[in-house]
């Protein structure tokens, strides 16, 4: 197997610095590092470059001279061009080293953004994020927040997010104390709320189950992040009386199962949508987990709701387990007759 060490500069400070790239092989890509440490001694690109070398003469030794190559591409500071220009100079890099595969090198996240267009070309068979280790004393870690917050706020690209968003926030819930809107004050404490739900998603882990499920339906994953998250709050003032939980009056509800079931059937129908606009086809699993769900929510979940309360009644538990088989149950048998009436659309 030849193997190419590759050290990407994604966002093109090397050519900033007024250095030619690509570069290829241990000597130049080494003279490279030390030009470029010494014009830029606190950066961590340079850093990375001599990982990349380290890296090289390891492979070197167990694969043999001749099947491993360093090199080092950059891209562009503009964020529409940077993966075009990392694949024009890796191009270039594979027609002097023809690899079977890429050892990819990189000091951040933000050169990492570049490994999937890489992949088009040769598959990534290791990524190597360096991490510069920093001085522990309260001068050096006061200068290192220092520069980020000042980088944070001045470059455009972050500046947005850092200071943008934040004071537009602010300039509304400011505005809404003023002029005494009190529907603005709800619009960004739901905000709040949701972000932090999606902070929550992202900890436990449910945020990247969906992404991975759901990768090619992009609509369906944001639609099926908010229909959760309005079920969940939905849940929460459903069941606060019995929970203990004080809300205001105005948002004390009574449980309604329709609700839950028809806002967690649309993400079903969006994927189904967004599937046939793509393959022209829908599956018949589609209209069998509608089924599902709606039953589940519709019959099951109001006499568990009423047990949570303290009183279960059994004959309306027994109904609804009874309707939601039925439901389900039709819902397979519509499946299979739409499968059978339209086989070019329903599999």
């Amino acid at each position: 197997m030849r193997v190419l060490v590759l050290y990407v500069d994604r966002d093109g400070d090397l050519k900033q610095a007024g250095i030619a790239t690509p570069v290829v092989g241990r000597d130049n890509v080494l003279r490279l590092g030390i030009q470029y440490i010494l014009r830029h001694p606190d950066d961590s690109d340079a850093n990375a470059i001599f990982a990349a070398v380290k890296i090289y003469d390891s492979l070197e030794e167990k694969l043999g001279k001749g099947n491993v190559e360093v090199a080092v591409v950059c891209g562009s500071p503009d964020e529409r061009m940077a993966n075009l220009v990392v694949l024009d100079e890796l191009g270039q890099v594979l027609t002097s080293f023809d690899a079977d595969a890429i050892y990819f090198v990189s000091d951040g996240p933000s050169d990492e953004a570049a490994v999937m267009a890489i992949q088009t070309r040769r598959p990534v068979i290791s990524v190597e994020r360096v991490i510069v280790k920093q001085s522990r004393s309260v001068e050096e870690t006061v200068s290192l927040i220092r520069y980020y917050l000042t980088k944070a706020v001045r470059e455009p690209e972050y500046r947005r997010y850092t200071v943008g968003i934040p004071s537009f926030l602010l300039f509304l819930y400011a505005l809404s104390i003023f002029i005494n809107i009190q529907i603005i004050s709800y619009i960004l404490e739901l905000g709040v709320l949701f972000l932090l739900f999606l902070l929550m998603m992202y900890g436990f882990g449910v945020y990247d189950f969906l992404k991975t499920i759901l990768r090619k339906y992009e609509v369906t994953f944001a639609v099926s992040v908010v229909s959760l998250f309005a079920v969940t709050v939905y849940f929460i003032l459903a069941l606060s009386g019995y929970l203990g939980i004080r809300v205001p009056q105005s948002l004390s509800i009574q449980y309604n199962g329709l609700v839950p079931a028809v806002v967690l059937v649309v993400p079903i129908v969006s994927y189904a949508i967004e599937g046939f606009l793509r393959t022209q086809r829908i599956s018949r699993s589609v209209f069998i987990l509608a089924a599902l769900v709606f039953s589940f929510f519709y019959f099951i979940m109001p006499p568990i709701v009423g047990a949570v309360g303290g009183s279960l009644d059994v004959r309306l538990f027994f109904e609804g387990v009874l309707l939601f088989s039925a439901t389900t149950i039709l819902g397979i048998i519509i499946a299979l007759v739409l499968s059978r009436a339209l086989p070019s659309v329903i599999k």
